[in-house]
């Protein structure tokens, strides 16, 4: 089970990487993006 402190570390990334998805012209680096997006919203939809 991931510790509260992790949780709100996985949220604070989440936070950054939907702004650098907003800001990316690269279509690409927007894909991965999404795909890190996608890997930590399981990450913490597991720890609930």
């Amino acid at each position: 089970m991931v510790a509260v402190e992790e949780h709100l570390i996985f949220i604070k990334e989440l936070g950054r990487l939907f702004d650098e998805y907003s800001q990316c012209e690269d279509e690409g680096l927007k894909k991965e993006i999404y795909k890190d997006i996608q890997l930590i919203e399981e990450a913490i939809s597991i720890s609930n």
